[in-house]
């Protein structure tokens, strides 16, 4: 179990699913330095620990410590009792017990290594959404915009109006963080049931995909609800301040998940000059869970094929036809959330 954890084409995997994450939500992963040296600085691992007091802060807001792979893993360490019956049988050989102890400190620099790899992208990404949350209120296009201290008041499509909060720090900081939760995933929301699936002989790490349809669903919902949340300005004027947030939050979804494989996928078949008849044929030898998946194509030294399967990397891989549907149905000037999140999740479904 250490060393799956410890391999590095799993650490590899697990940073560019974190960084997916950041993406869907429509950033450009280290797009901003700034915000890649502050999330660097509040990681908990030897060698960066230089804002301590930040991390400390982002962890009463419930955004870091959350990493679902590692906590699915832990749980799964808890339920067979790791070690605990081989250090009773090898309680009269104390290279064993020596060797138990050094597995448990591999075990633990495995825990922080996938941790800090999820923290920082959940830091980045929640600095986005602060940063991008302050600007969509102070600079409203063709009007005043709010101050700090204003009321924010929203209104609802029956014209009904409902304060949601005082613009302050409090307010982005707390915004931003429900942002991150509900929209990257925590093991935090993971229902009993689900994890508890874990002990039934159909499969052990079910939280992670269990995870990205809760979280997917949000980031659409969320992106829809931006896209036509109305606020009332002190002068009275109604505006659509979060339109632009809603929007580019889709369109990292749907680069996510539709523009980034089919772009791989072309240039791995420029690179290594493979024909769309080598890919089908490659296809019809690979292992039958990766019969669907996208195959980045690889030409050997010797001319024959290899591939990647980058479905496994790419979390979002299974939300290729709903997410195209939502952007059509937005694009086509449709306003009916529900409506629309109801195509998304039957297509889901």
């Amino acid at each position: 179990m250490a060393k799956t954890i410890l391999a590095p084409f799993t650490h590899a995997r697990n940073f560019i699913s974190a960084a997916a994450f950041a993406a869907a939500n429509g950033f450009v992963p280290f797009g901003n330095t700034k915000d890649v040296k502050r999330a660097f600085d509040a990681l908990q691992l030897k060698g960066f620990r230089k804002d301590n007091e930040f991390y400390q802060e982002l962890l009463e807001l419930g955004v870091v410590n959350s990493q679902v792979q590692v906590r699915q893993v832990m749980d799964l360490m808890e339920d067979v009792k790791f070690g605990e019956v081989l250090n009773k049988v090898g309680a009269d050989y104390n290279g064993f017990n020596t060797f138990m102890k050094g597995l448990k400190k591999t075990q633990k620099f495995a825990q922080d290594a996938y941790t800090a790899e999820d923290d920082f992208w959940k830091i980045f990404t929640w600095l986005g959404e602060k940063t991008r949350l302050e600007k969509s209120l102070k600079d409203i296009t063709n009007s005043k915009g709010l101050a700090l201290g204003d009321d924010i008041v929203q209104v609802l499509d029956n014209g009904v109006t409902r304060k949601i909060g005082t613009f302050n720090e409090d307010f982005l900081e707390k915004r931003a963080a429900d942002l991150v939760k509900n929209n990257v995933p925590n093991y935090a929301y993971v229902s009993d049931f689900v994890k508890g699936i874990r002990k039934w002989p159909i499969g052990n790490f079910v939280s992670f995909p269990a995870e990205i349809m809760r979280t997917s669903t949000n980031i659409v919902d969320t992106a829809l609800r931006e896209i036509n949340f109305k606020l009332k300005l002190p002068s009275g004027e109604i505006v659509k301040p979060f339109a632009s947030i809603g929007k580019q939050r889709l369109r990292g979804m749907a680069l996510t998940t539709v523009a980034v494989p089919t772009a791989l996928v072309t240039a791995g078949q420029m690179v290594y000059d493979v024909t769309k008849d080598e890919i089908n044929a490659l296809r019809r030898y690979v292992p039958k869970w990766s019969k669907n998946s996208t195959l980045i194509p690889l030409r050997n030294e010797d001319g024959t094929l290899s591939y990647i399967d980058f479905s496994h990397m790419n979390a979002y891989d299974l939300l290729l036809a709903p997410i195209q549907s939502v952007i059509n149905n937005v694009e086509a000037g449709r306003t009916d959330n529900n409506g629309i999140m109801g195509d998304f999740i039957s297509g889901l479904a």
